[in-house]
């Protein structure tokens, strides 16, 4: 299947002021790329891991406000993030740290700091400790809402065979939680679980993601379980209860 024979990606709501829209590539392997919306206070649009944005998906997001922000939060997630400054030039273009000296070539206007906020309506923070990845996560407090990039995965359903293989082999298939190149890529797991720890202390109840069905959390301690491989031995021992 090509990515032409894909839907074109809608708006999905998931609370009040918070969207999602996914993206399915398919070249080689079947890929499935979400980018999640903040319609803050005063009406701006915040695009979380911007995907292709098409004339139909830019008059949903026209329909809900004006987009000031877009956020490639992670050195991974940043193919769609030139064409996102494109198409809205008046809005401000983030990247994660070392994204824009590694890509010198896309229009970025300012670098994520390690606690970069939005007046408390999306508090961010940096996950030290890897900085392979240098991947930051955003708390949506109106919603209690995890909004990550390649930090958790959730793939529950695939019809590519090959695609399920190379899930399975680094472990985001059928499971919630990292996969296995976080087990790699970190260079200081302490100051990774100190920053997973901050982010711990966030009252969440659902998690977003990038690639993967969002999590309606049971509670609190789902989440923690779900990032054991990260933790050290002590801070994991708090799975149990909700």
């Amino acid at each position: 299947m090509r990515s032409s024979d894909f839907p074109s990606p809608t708006l999905r709501a998931l609370a009040p002021d918070l969207w999602e829209a996914e993206l399915h590539l398919q070249e080689g392997m079947h890929l499935r790329m979400r980018m999640t919306v903040v319609r803050r206070a005063n009406g701006a649009l915040w695009l979380h891991s911007p995907i292709r944005i098409d004339e139909a998906l830019a008059g949903e997001l026209a329909a809900l406000g004006e987009v000031r922000d877009i956020l490639a939060s992670n050195r991974f997630h940043r193919r769609f993030a030139a064409s996102a400054k494109q198409r809205y030039p008046g809005a401000k273009l983030w990247a994660a740290p070392g994204l824009a000296q590694k890509k010198p070539q896309i229009p970025f206007d300012a670098t994520l700091g390690e606690d970069t906020d939005w007046g408390g309506e999306l508090q961010g923070l940096f996950l030290a400790g890897a900085p392979a990845w240098s991947e930051h996560v955003f708390f949506h407090p109106a919603s209690r809402t995890l909004i990550c990039t390649d930090l958790v995965f959730n793939i529950r359903d695939e019809s590519h065979g090959l695609t399920r293989f190379m899930y399975r082999a680094f472990g985001m298939w059928r499971r919630f939680g990292p996969n296995r190149l976080w087990r790699w890529l970190p260079k200081d797991r302490a100051a990774l679980a100190a920053s997973l720890e901050r982010m711990l202390a966030w009252d969440i109840r659902r998690v977003v993601m990038a690639h993967g069905d969002p999590v309606e959390l049971e509670g609190p301690a789902q989440l923690r379980a779900a990032l054991t491989r990260l933790l050290p031995g002590p801070a994991a021992a708090g799975r149990g209860g909700a």
